[in-house]
């Protein structure tokens, strides 16, 4: 009688956690963004020697900077910063976590009022 009931505790040890669906993995994911950030497809839209500074502002929203060149020109940057973070655990033992920032601008150039050059840094 006692082995049985030393067997059934050590099963029921072993087999507990497992029925427990949150304790033997978990994770987790986070996006952050700051800065101007532009939607993808959004540069496509703004066209070349057609897409005027009122039409870009509502394609892109604000840019970051507005800078006026030299030759009369007007520079226009969307800058923006992009944090991914992912984090997990196993049986609450092993845990890792793991974290990708990227940085991105965008630039349109202006001349007299219309788009005449657009890039992506």
């Amino acid at each position: 009688m006692h082995r049985t009931r030393t067997a059934a505790l050590v099963a029921a040890a072993v087999l507990a956690p497992m029925t427990m669906t949150g304790c033997l993995v978990s994770s987790s994911r986070a996006n952050k963004i700051e800065g101007a950030y532009v939607q993808p497809g959004a540069v496509s839209r703004v066209q070349v020697n057609e897409t005027t500074t009122t039409e870009t502002e509502e394609i892109m929203g604000q840019p970051s900077f507005r800078k006026t060149n030299d030759d009369g020109t007007e520079t226009w940057t969307w800058h923006w910063t992009e944090t991914r973070g992912e984090s997990g655990a196993v049986l609450l033992i092993f845990a890792g976590n793991s974290k990708k920032t990227v940085s991105e601008s965008v630039h349109v150039k202006f001349k007299d009022g219309v788009a005449i050059k657009k890039w992506r840094d």
